[in-house]
């Protein structure tokens, strides 16, 4: 995947789209857990010893987390819009159920390709997070308030549902990024 450069010298953007197949895996997998947190409480109320309250709690995580997981790839199958847009400007991140949104170049301080629990994630530090963690609201600000604790940065943006492998992504970034501070 080659970008051709526009008049001006900059270069075109990178548009992101979603891996279809792996995010209606991800949908089917999420329901069947639903399925399974249905069932344990099923099961629950026809059992009389302690192990109702754990079949019982079991069951409503099950059902309520990835109820929740399978709101969010359901939203992703529908929306038809790009995961991330990575342009002159910055990142346009829509890649998760707590997309950074539109961050430009210069509210951002660095890029790093951070292997965090397992996963690799593209950790973007900004300028002043507490800024723009002050301008998020409800559910998505509390946690991304998380996210800056435990990452540093209230902006990470895993690869799951994405076309691309999340190091060509980072690697464009910078690219983009170098270009916008005028050091090719």
């Amino acid at each position: 995947m080659d970008y051709q450069p526009y008049n001006d010298g900059g270069y075109q953007p990178l548009v992101v789209k979603p891996f279809w197949i792996k995010i209606l895996f991800l949908l089917a997998g999420s329901l069947l857990f639903v399925i399974l947190g249905f069932w344990l409480l099923k099961i629950s109320g026809e059992v009389t010893t302690d192990l109702a309250i754990l079949l019982r709690t079991l069951g409503i995580a099950c059902t309520v987390l990835f109820g929740l997981a399978a709101i969010v790839y359901l939203i992703m199958l529908l929306r038809r819009s790009p995961l991330m847009v990575v342009d002159a400007q910055g990142i346009d991140d829509q890649s998760s159920a707590i997309p950074g949104g539109r961050l430009m170049w210069e509210d951002i301080s660095d890029i790093r390709l951070i292997r965090y629990y397992g996963q690799l994630n593209i950790c973007i530090f900004l300028v002043d997070p507490q800024a723009y963690l002050s301008r998020q609201r409800g559910l998505k600000r509390w946690l991304m308030a998380i996210n800056l604790r435990l990452a540093g940065t209230p902006v990470n943006i895993t690869g799951q549902s994405m076309q691309l492998p999340l190091e060509r992504i980072y690697e464009e970034m910078e690219l983009r990024r170098r270009l916008w501070a005028g050091l090719r």
